[in-house]
């Protein structure tokens, strides 16, 4: 009978009950405790620990520092709204670039045996490379232009997650699809988008999150070499001058934009990959 029930919703155009429970299970207040207060508590604990260790300071210090970063800035004037916009158009200018050229990669070394004994190799003696490790050599590589430099650490950083995914993405689509669909003489570019691109999908998402994560890394160490603006830049400074609220800040500023687009892209790929269950924000 439930199974019926549960049909006779789908056909109304309702939600099933499990769903709906599993809708009803993120409002509890249990549920807001454990994802909500107990971890904002362990967050202001940690940030109480390190700011007690770092000369003494205290929350209402570190939030004055904050205060300052906004109104008045660092040193040379130049606001944390500032900073935050220019660290947040480096990275996403390296992760667009690693995104268009990293999935189409992926999908052809997934897909074609060829491409991926040509290219398998090759991606698998760049990959061990930490990007940090190119910050001297883009540096040497883009000479004055700076910001073409932390683009390319950033779109290293990026590019290797999102490829792996992929094509690891692509592997795994079924292969009785692929054999029904040649059966019947689908063309290949239908098989690319009906088939291929909805199996990867899951995989190539997990690849987008963990390669913006790695990719904001390594664009805050790229800022601490040779730059003038950006919140990796704004760390060094300020721990530099002695300014330890102001270090704080920065790094709770770079730490929550992080969490930020981390949730963004799980929303988001709830929101388009419906059928997956397990996908949770």
């Amino acid at each position: 009978m439930s199974g019926a029930t549960e049909e006779h919703a789908e056909m109304k155009g309702d939600s099933p009950p499990r769903q709906r429970k599993a809708k009803r299970q993120g409002t509890r207040p249990v549920d807001i405790l454990l994802t909500a207060v107990i971890p904002l508590a362990i967050l202001l604990m940690i940030w109480q620990f390190i700011a007690y260790f770092a000369q003494g300071l205290g929350l209402l210090d570190i939030a004055n520092s904050f205060v300052k970063l906004v109104i008045k800035g660092d040193a040379d004037g130049t606001t944390l709204g500032q900073h935050t916009a220019m660290s947040m158009v480096r990275v996403t200018l390296g992760f667009a670039l690693a995104a268009a050229t990293a999935i189409p990669l992926g999908i052809a070394v997934g897909r074609y045996r060829l491409v991926s004994m040509v290219l398998g190799p090759v991606v698998e003696a760049f990959r061990p490379l930490p990007p940090i490790a190119w910050i001297p050599l883009s540096i040497l590589l883009f000479r004055s232009n700076l910001i073409g430099a932390q683009v390319f650490i950033i779109w290293l950083g990026a590019f290797f997650p999102i490829l792996i995914n992929t094509t690891a993405g692509v592997k795994r689509t079924s292969t009785v699809h692929l054999d029904v669909a040649s059966t019947f003489g689908t063309s290949e570019r239908q098989i690319l988008s009906k088939i291929v691109l909805p199996s990867a999908a899951p995989e190539t998402f997990a690849g987008l999150r963990i390669g913006f994560g790695i990719g904001w890394m390594c664009l805050v160490a790229a800022e601490m070499f040779g730059s003038a603006i950006g919140l990796g830049y704004l760390v060094t400074i300020t721990q530099q001058t002695g300014k330890t609220g102001e270090t704080i800040s920065a790094m709770i500023v770079i730490g929550f934009i992080g969490f930020l687009i981390s949730y963004v892209f799980l929303r988001a790929e709830k929101r388009l990959l419906r059928w997956r269950r397990e996908v949770a924000v």
